[in-house]
């Protein structure tokens, strides 16, 4: 692995802080949270360490993270920006293309992020493809955004982690909001 300058371009963190702050556009986000797939990481604490924190600010973030430890690290960042461009801008099919254009090794890391990328926008088709395909880690961050998402505001989204293989082997679970909320399992009578 090698190192570079965070004046080159940002980590995480960082990413997704100037992002918030709208300094940088989505595309520019992509671009330097995906480049920690092709190995280069930053001399931080935050880089290469399993950062949990980040699964609170940035739930997507924290899924490249974990998935630029996990996979063969690839030079070629254009391809990885290409799904995600094709997300952006595109439709499902297009997303589907991009997706189906990578070597096998990679399309279950490339379906966890977009799977994680498309529950945070309630995208329920590629969230849909996402999980009817699998083959991918649903790690606390997924499961806790997957438990976050009702029937009465994002319909859609909640079908399609219904209907998913998903949800049979992670059922909902209510937040704890719910769960001791009145009419919730363990009601608190406040």
């Amino acid at each position: 692995m090698s190192s570079v300058s965070c004046t080159n371009w940002l980590c995480f963190r960082d990413a997704h802080w100037e992002k918030k702050m709208q300094r940088i556009s989505d595309e520019e986000y992509y671009h330097h949270l995906l480049k920690h797939l092709t190995g280069e990481t930053h001399e931080n604490e935050h880089c290469t360490a399993d950062d949990r924190g980040l699964a609170n600010t940035d739930p997507f973030g924290y899924e490249v993270q974990r998935v630029s430890r996990e996979i063969d690290h690839s030079q070629d960042l254009a391809t990885f920006e290409r799904v995600f461009e094709a997300y952006r801008t595109g439709s499902l099919e297009d997303v589907i293309a991009e997706h189906d254009s990578f070597d096998e090794k990679y399309t279950k890391h490339i379906r966890r992020l977009l799977a994680m990328r498309s529950l945070r926008d309630r995208r329920a088709d590629i969230l849909r493809f996402c999980l009817k395909l699998a083959g991918f880690e649903y790690d606390f961050a997924f499961k806790w955004e997957a438990n976050l998402v009702t029937k009465d505001d994002h319909p859609k989204t909640f079908e399609a982690l219904e209907e998913s293989p998903f949800r049979k082997v992670h059922p909902r679970s209510l937040p704890p909001w719910e769960m001791f909320d009145n009419g919730g399992p363990f009601a608190v009578d406040w």
